[in-house]
């Protein structure tokens, strides 16, 4: 049994595991890196330990470790880390046992827009939905300007649903989320100048859902609740849809979907031509413009300004009025 350190501030909600792990190391005015490697890491696991990947699967003895020196539940440890959403937010981090099931069953199972006769057949190998978190050979990091303005501390409280290309927006302060690099003590933007276009209720809606699925477990559609897994399903089926390339669909389909891309603002299909590519494998601009898109696909479904046709569009409708008639007392 591992001693329990003296201080160790709580972890945020919804905080990424490196995040906190660079705030307890900043109390004892340590490095990441040191922390985890000479105090929480087994001997002869901390060469091999690569600090980028904790965020996407922490090993087990460092969990083990951690919640010995904190107090905190492993169980909770593991909701910080990608792998603590299996198979919520992705079915598996293992690699596929046959090729194309992963994308199959997550993407192509169920439909929203489209009927699912009217999706054109595609296979994608080695795929995991809303992966891979390194990019460059290192993590993708996008933060709220805001947070980083109104910190108390030394170092950037990190989300770990910010870090993956699933959100827009900060819950806390409504704005848009930023690539930025260093973090921790430094932030320094990718872009000189930080978006500050004004967050779109259509995307406000669907960032809220995604929270309310990470905090709850459910997310509240207009026709009910539905299962966190469903929601995050649901939302990556509508991005396969409106990426399909206009060739590949009839004239009602591709008139939709153009619809929607022109309502958005955005060229269709974030100005990709030709054979379809992965979301997950686009930079984050033209992954935030199909984002953008799928929040405006559901608003017009919900606003009852297209149908969607999919097996599960009629979750984003409102129930129908249902006439209730009179009926005349019984005699005796």
């Amino acid at each position: 049994m591992r001693s329990r350190w003296p201080l160790h501030p709580p972890p945020g909600q919804g905080e990424a595991l490196t995040s906190w792990l660079q705030r307890l190391a900043s109390v004892y005015d340590m490095g990441l890196d040191q922390l985890v490697r000479y105090d929480l890491a087994l001997p002869g696991a901390a060469t091999a330990m690569k600090m980028e990947l904790l965020d996407l699967q922490a090993p087990e003895a460092l969990i083990t470790a951690l919640a010995e020196r904190t107090g905190v539940p492993e169980k909770q440890l593991h909701r910080m880390t990608v792998a603590g959403w299996v198979p919520w937010l992705l079915d598996s981090l293992q690699p596929e046992e046959i090729p194309s099931s992963s994308y199959e069953t997550y993407v192509r199972q169920d439909s929203v827009l489209l009927a699912i006769w009217e999706r054109p057949q595609r296979e994608v190998m080695d795929w995991r939905a809303w992966l891979p978190l390194v990019s460059k050979g290192r993590p993708d990091r996008r933060v709220c300007p805001a947070c980083v303005e109104t910190r108390t501390e030394n170092t950037v409280v990190l989300s770990l649903i910010a870090q993956l290309p699933i959100t827009l927006s900060c819950p806390h302060h409504g704005r848009r989320l930023a690539p930025a690099f260093g973090l921790y003590e430094f932030v320094g933007w990718e872009n000189r100048k930080i978006d500050e276009r004004p967050v779109l209720r259509s995307i406000t809606i669907q960032d809220a859902r995604t929270e309310e699925a990470l905090t709850t477990g459910k997310v509240t559609l207009s026709r009910r609740s539905i299962h966190a897994g469903v929601w995050f399903r649901l939302l990556r089926t509508v991005i396969e849809e409106i990426s399909t390339p206009m060739s590949k669909l009839r004239v009602r389909p591709r008139r939709m979907i153009e619809s929607i891309w022109r309502e958005t603002g955005h060229p269709v299909r974030a100005g990709i031509i030709g054979a379809a590519r992965t979301f997950e494998s686009l930079p984050w601009s033209q992954q935030e413009m199909y984002l953008e898109a799928a929040a405006t696909a559901m608003q017009l479904v919900e606003a009852g300004e297209i149908q969607a046709y999919g097996t599960l569009g009629h979750l984003l409708t409102a129930e129908p009025e249902r006439t209730v008639h009179d009926v005349a007392p019984l005699r005796d």
